[in-house]
């Protein structure tokens, strides 16, 4: 620490005196401040650069990634909640009439070759479909993940075939869109896009999730067999006419 000398009597005086504590001398501050600035401006400096040059060059970096990594968990996060929520979809319409054997109209027709073509709505079909999933043995009601409905929309060209299945009593809702042929025993299915809930899917991802359809199409395994042997098959609005003989 620097000290301040009296002129008169050479007592080392605090730096902070004024006059000597020794003889009562004024003393000359002069000296200190051109000693003290230099040095308090160098000083203050050196911390200011210490300052701007210790912050972690990292710590920009590792911020962004954590945001990112935020941003991608709110992301997911939005996506699973849409797959859950269920879509917006027509009621199941509960109905006294007896559903048509539709298989077995296939069976008879595809035998005889008459009649050559066979239409039904899509109310009819529907509840087809609702009185084969209700069969004891059905595969539908087997296993992990029960289907506890399938019902189809008909437009021109496209069926759409939607399933709610059963996950510990909470239903999750899926579904396909299809240009169906039928060629030479052969169905062939063009996907044209789908859903999750009420997240939808694009035709080339839905293609490589038609895995979550497998129990759908076992339990109707019967039905696509005979579909396999019609001569073909055109979809309507609300419609679907079956061609068993040209």
């Amino acid at each position: 620490m620097t000290k301040l000398t009296c002129p008169d009597c050479r007592h080392e005086n605090e730096p902070e005196r004024i006059y000597c504590h020794n003889c009562g001398a004024r003393l000359d501050r002069s000296a200190l401040k051109a000693k003290s600035a230099p040095i308090d401006s160098a000083e203050s400096t050196r911390e200011h650069l210490q300052k701007m040059f210790a912050a972690d060059p990292g710590r920009n970096k590792r911020i962004l990634l954590r945001l990112l990594k935020i941003f991608l968990g709110a992301f997911c996060f939005a996506i699973v909640i849409q797959m859950l929520l269920p879509p917006d979809l027509p009621v199941e319409k509960k109905s006294n009439a007896f559903a048509p054997m539709i298989n077995m109209d296939l069976f008879t027709a595809l035998q005889s070759h008459q009649p050559p073509r066979l239409t039904y709505n899509q109310e009819q079909v529907n509840g087809y479909l609702a009185s084969a999933i209700r069969r004891s043995n059905s595969p539908a009601k087997q296993g992990f993940l029960p289907i506890d409905r399938i019902f189809v929309q008909f437009e021109e060209g496209v069926c759409r075939i939607n399933v709610r299945q059963g996950f510990f009593g909470f239903p999750l809702s899926d579904g396909s869109f299809y240009r169906v042929s039928v060629d030479a025993g052969k169905i062939n299915a063009e996907n044209t896009g789908g859903y999750i809930g009420r997240m939808p899917i694009s035709p080339p991802l839905m293609r490589g999730l038609d895995v979550i359809f497998h129990k759908t199409w076992a339990g109707l395994a019967r039905d696509r067999q005979s579909i396999a042997k019609l001569a073909g098959i055109e979809f309507h609005p609300q419609s679907v006419t079956l061609i068993t003989a040209r």
